[in-house]
């Protein structure tokens, strides 16, 4: 069973790396961040850095 679910992690891993997404953060009197998820091990980790960008006053957008 753990075989299972370890094989469908990694499965599900690398079909959603293969469509990366990247976000620009701003901020008045900061520098610009770009996020790209392709950067992060996880979908997770990707989304708590950006909801970390934001609670830190950044707005973060889409970007192509």
């Amino acid at each position: 069973m753990k075989k299972v679910i370890l094989l469908l992690t990694v499965a599900a891993t690398a079909g959603l790396t293969a469509c990366s997404k990247c976000k620009v953060c701003i901020k008045e009197s900061s520098p610009e961040v770009r996020l790209c998820e392709k950067d992060y091990n996880t979908k997770t980790e990707y989304g708590m850095t950006v909801d970390a960008y934001e609670l830190a006053g950044f707005k973060c957008k889409e970007s192509l």
